[in-house]
């Protein structure tokens, strides 16, 4: 065999190797599911162009279809804004949850909603959540007139433990 050609294969073994034991140390996880949420509190401010500034802040239950990901049964604690149309339409809304699994550990979220598109990211974590990544998308499942709502929710990450 050739030394560049054993060189060659060195490399790759050590790079599958290397990519081997950060998917092992990075965890990476895809999972979907649904988000039910309660109102706690909701706030509706007229704006000079028509449009409402609606504030809320929601508590919810985040279930996961597959019981595994680590964030399954999660309480959830969300304040956020939206520009809503006269008509009742979300025109843009932000804001961002917390959530508590069920052995105390915590994850933070930023959301963002539009009329045709709502995304979501890990801003962070501590506990199994340290340094988690990722992020994906939710649709409205259900809305009720008195603010309850559920959601579903896919998206991909890596925990870092």
């Amino acid at each position: 065999m050739r030394f560049g050609t054993l060189i060659g294969i060195s490399f790759l073994v050590f790079t599958l190797i290397g990519l081997s034991s950060s998917e092992l140390h990075g965890q990476a996880m895809r999972g979907s599911g649904t988000v039910t949420y309660v109102p706690d509190a909701m706030e509706m401010v007229e704006l000079s162009d028509g449009t409402m500034l609606q504030r809320s802040y929601l508590r919810g239950v985040v279930l996961a279809s597959d019981p595994s990901v680590p964030f399954h049964l999660s309480a959830q604690d969300c304040p956020g804004s939206s520009i809503v149309s006269a008509e009742g339409q979300v025109i843009s809304g932000y804001g961002y949850c917390e959530g508590t699994d069920r052995d105390g550990d915590m994850w933070w979220i930023w959301w963002k909603n539009s009329p045709t598109e709502n995304t979501w990211g890990f801003m962070g974590g501590r506990g199994k959540y340290a340094g988690i990544e990722g992020g994906g998308t939710t649709a409205v499942q259900s809305q009720y007139p008195d603010g309850r709502l559920v959601i579903s929710w896919n998206g991909s990450w890596r925990m870092k433990r």
